[in-house]
């Protein structure tokens, strides 16, 4: 089984505070970590590369109320349904449920959880980031959902950091070719941003995208 770490180097100048929050499955108080402070350096890690963010790389982020076995992220511990409530005491009520890691136990509570595809495929980067091993296979799995999902995708940053996701993955799995179509795509978006200027990719991802390109294979000479 792969371990679940994540990256150390994630949790240096950003800080976290405590605080309680209500486990929705009883309405208990559980005691959690919550960020307190962080700066836009965050977003020029390593987990830039894989569309992945911080706090989702740092263990305090992961919620988890001992007491039911209840485990989430952060952001959305407590958007439950009445139905996925009952189906998490269900599974819950299991003793096998409270056994694996920390990854093993989030994701089966996931499962039971009403996500899409577009949060799968997240879930599943957020896995190559923080998998010791098997990272690649959970791109792979990123992958087949972002290429499924992309063409029905509105043009905006979204769309931009799904072709750059797809390029890079492809690059990772040896698809040089495909990598470049989709590096051109994710440049070529035309799109608005939130005051109605026009603009065309992302400066953001054109770096990333100029940092992947010089790792092709280079062709030999003739």
């Amino acid at each position: 089984m792969a371990t679940f770490l994540f990256c150390a180097t994630n949790s240096i100048a950003t800080t976290w505070g405590s605080t309680t929050v209500q486990d929705p499955l009883t309405g208990d108080q559980c005691e959690v970590k919550e960020p307190a402070s962080y700066g836009s350096y965050i977003y020029s890690w390593p987990s830039k590369y894989d569309g992945v963010y911080w706090p989702f790389t740092d263990e305090n982020w992961l919620w988890e109320c001992e007491d039911s076995g209840y485990i989430s992220f952060g952001d959305d511990f407590s958007d439950l349904t009445d139905d996925e409530i009952s189906r998490i005491r269900k599974h819950l009520s299991k003793a096998s449920s409270q056994r694996g890691s920390d990854l093993k136990r989030l994701e089966a509570m996931y499962r039971l959880r009403d996500k899409d595809d577009k949060f799968w495929a997240w879930f599943y980067r957020v896995k190559a980031v923080i998998l010791t091993q098997d990272a690649n296979a959970a791109r792979y799995e990123a992958l087949q959902l972002m290429e499924a999902s992309v063409e029905t995708m509105e043009p905006g940053f979204d769309l931009i950091q799904t072709y750059y996701l797809i390029g890079e993955y492809h690059r990772i799995f040896g698809k040089i070719d495909k990598a470049k179509t989709y590096f051109s795509k994710a440049r070529s978006v035309e799109w608005q941003d939130d005051e109605g200027n026009a603009q065309t990719g992302s400066e953001y991802i054109n770096k990333l995208i100029d940092e992947r390109v010089t790792m092709f294979p280079v062709s030999p000479s003739p």
